[in-house]
């Protein structure tokens, strides 16, 4: 047994004795249990403790926190944990952290319905969400190809690669799925395609890394393809707002006059 798995089975038996620990998780590439890990991947670990600030305290001076650690510990208290990659939050990011979790404690059993509520988006908010991300890839999209016809090719080429995380969120929310880190991606999309087939990995992949790489017909193909699907999934008045210069954004009418 190597020092990285002592340490996690030494934190593992910390964990099951002490009564102010009340469950442990591991997340991150050792949760995938597919490949994803290999013999360097360390362990990102989130400990779920009692409210309290002497607990939180006493968990601190045995456990410290050390980014880039062999074994990464992470921990919240279980009120803390409900609010944690919240949609709205300063730390929405981290919420496709939840949904490839391996929960190993779970004492009160409090803890495997928080995590598993927050590995969807839900759905108080997810038209909220598509609609602003929607626009957002819109945006992004329309500045991208305004800013190539005057000649301001970094700032289109900026603005073509910040509206694929719009795009990808929207798009991952349709379905009521958190959208992934860009390192999972590829992984997402083959075991679990997303329901309109332009966004299956062999079609979506190639045609966000062509638009990465400035191509103007590939923005277009996929305005199109963005254009159709939020129309049948009920977010015409998104696309509409963009109204004269849908057309254009398709890439089958000039731009209107300035």
């Amino acid at each position: 047994m190597d020092a990285p798995e002592q340490r996690f089975q030494a934190l593992l038996a910390y964990a099951r004795e002490d009564p102010d620990v009340l469950g442990l998780y591991v997340f991150g590439s050792r949760a995938w249990h597919d490949g994803l890990q290999d013999d360097h991947s360390d362990y990102d670990v989130a400990v779920v403790l009692r409210d309290g600030d002497s607990v939180v305290d006493a968990f601190d001076a045995r456990w410290p926190y050390t980014h880039g650690a062999p074994v990464e510990v992470a921990r919240s208290t279980l009120s803390e944990l409900r609010r944690l990659g919240e949609y709205g939050g300063l730390d929405e990011w981290s919420r496709y952290l939840y949904t490839r979790v391996d929960l190993m404690i779970d004492k009160t059993g409090e803890i495997e319905p928080i995590l598993r509520e927050k590995q969807t988006v839900p759905e108080e908010i997810r038209d909220r969400l598509v609609r602003d991300r929607l626009d957002g890839y819109i945006n992004s999209t329309y500045r991208s190809l305004r800013y190539r016809m005057v000649g301001q090719q970094t700032g289109a080429r900026l603005d073509a690669a910040e509206s694929i995380p719009y795009l990808l969120t929207a798009l991952f929310a349709m379905d009521a799925r958190v959208r992934p880190f860009n390192k999972y991606l590829e992984t997402e999309l083959g075991e679990r395609p997303l329901s309109d087939p332009a966004w299956h990995a062999d079609r979506l992949l190639p045609r966000l890394l062509a638009v990465l790489e400035g191509s103007v017909e590939d923005q277009h193909a996929l305005f199109r393809d963005v254009d159709r699907v939020s129309r049948a999934r009920g977010f015409s008045d998104v696309v509409d707002g963009w109204e004269p210069d849908v057309a254009w954004l398709r890439g089958e009418a000039a731009y209107r006059p300035g």
